[in-house]
């Protein structure tokens, strides 16, 4: 009240009545559609926004809507660092607040969203809008599988143009948008040994991004950028420097012989399985470090992944026992801290093994979030070489 003495406080008691006379609600990301008050607002008929409504009602400048399972923050950033030159920014679910972005002055903004964003978007006219990937998570917020993919899927509303991955049909746009389709497109394509930007091949050698997903995700944002007039130089700049966000397939250190990895972002299956596949060729054994909180997720590809891929196991978290019970044949060790866990990782590990995070689930059951669980992860990597 002391630093907005103009806006109206209203106490929890109250709120039923103050929400009868508004003219509209305006929730946070976090507050899901099934919120008692939420609900209140539906039954008298008060429309409810959120912050990209908010956003998307002032800017009039162009605006990149980017979403996805995965990705979506390193394709954003790619797409920030081809179109900087041009005055664009990055927002939204990654670096500055939609709202607060309003004043940067900025020539266009890419904007990363998640499913709660979208899920009560009501104004969606990005021109253009991407999605990198639609896998099962976040079902202990949305109602079904098929929930979660409407609310993705909600970014394409009357774009001008769509970006989407041509291997998963959940994001297809259909053929009524006008759209350019990742690896179905073969100008813009990923290779085992480079990736196709415009029809030009770039070798692997010249991209500083490690992972085939993390290939796709240059593609993608190449892509995106060259709408806009990014040049070839530009982005072949940006493939050759941008080496990838903190907590993704981050490489940590090699102690005694044995390599690292944090990749503590990647907090459900499907970016799990990702990680896990990206490190195949990179050490002799690959010895996983999982689990948390698996927000009600099947379990099921990862242990199969981890029986094909992981020589040794070692769990945390809520649901270490759940993710346990679909490995078959790989041994494993439930740990109570990531110290611990980091400790029982590297007395399984031998010289050329490596050690990932890749925990496939929330960290909010031990951690603040995923960078803390990172950093954990990092500081008990430091303390084996102390």
């Amino acid at each position: 009240r002391r630093d907005y003495p103009d806006v109206c406080v209203v106490p929890p008691r109250k709120f039923a009545r103050a929400v009868a006379r508004a003219k509209r609600v305006v929730a946070s990301p976090g507050i899901g559609l099934d919120d008692t008050l939420l609900k209140f607002a539906t039954i008298e008929r008060v429309p409810i926004v959120g912050d990209i409504d908010l956003f998307m009602e002032e800017v009039d400048v162009p605006v990149i809507g980017i979403t996805g399972t995965n990705g979506k923050s390193t394709t954003a950033m790619l797409v920030g660092a081809m179109l900087q030159p041009d005055g664009f920014i990055v927002c939204g679910n990654i670096g500055i607040p939609v709202l607060d972005a309003l004043d940067s002055g900025a020539k266009g903004f890419v904007v990363e969203l998640s499913s709660f964003q979208l899920e009560r978007l009501q104004i969606a006219r990005f021109d253009v809008a991407a999605i990198t990937n639609i896998a099962e998570d976040h079902l202990d917020r949305h109602k079904s599988m098929l929930d979660y993919i409407s609310s993705k899927r909600r970014v394409y509303d009357h774009c001008s143009f769509a970006v989407f991955n041509g291997q998963d049909d959940n994001t297809d746009p259909g053929e009524a948008t006008d759209s350019i389709a990742i690896n179905r497109s073969p100008d813009w394509s990923v290779l085992d040994d480079g990736v196709v930007l415009d029809g030009k091949f770039i070798s692997s050698d010249g991209i500083a991004v490690k992972g085939r997903h993390n290939r796709f995700n240059l593609v993608m944002a190449a892509a995106i950028a060259s709408r806009f007039g990014a040049t070839s130089e530009v982005i072949r700049e940006v493939a050759s420097s941008f080496s990838g966000l903190g907590h993704r397939n981050q490489f940590v250190a090699r102690v005694e012989g044995v390599d690292y990895f944090n990749d503590s972002k990647a907090t459900n299956v499907a970016a799990s399985v990702a990680s896990i596949a990206s490190m195949t060729q990179e050490s002799n054994n690959l010895i996983l470090i999982a689990g948390g909180d698996g927000k009600d997720a099947d379990f099921k590809e990862l242990g199969e992944t981890i029986d094909r891929h992981v020589s040794y196991l070692v769990l945390i978290g809520r649901d270490a026992q759940k993710i346990a019970d679909c490995t078959k044949r790989v041994d494993h060790s439930i740990a109570s801290s990531m110290d611990e866990a980091v400790w029982m990782a590297h007395k399984h590990a031998e010289r050329g093994d490596c050690v990932l995070l890749a925990p496939a689930c929330a960290s909010f059951d031990m951690f603040r979030n995923f960078e803390h669980r990172g950093t954990a992860f990092v500081n008990a990597v430091a303390e084996l070489r102390s």
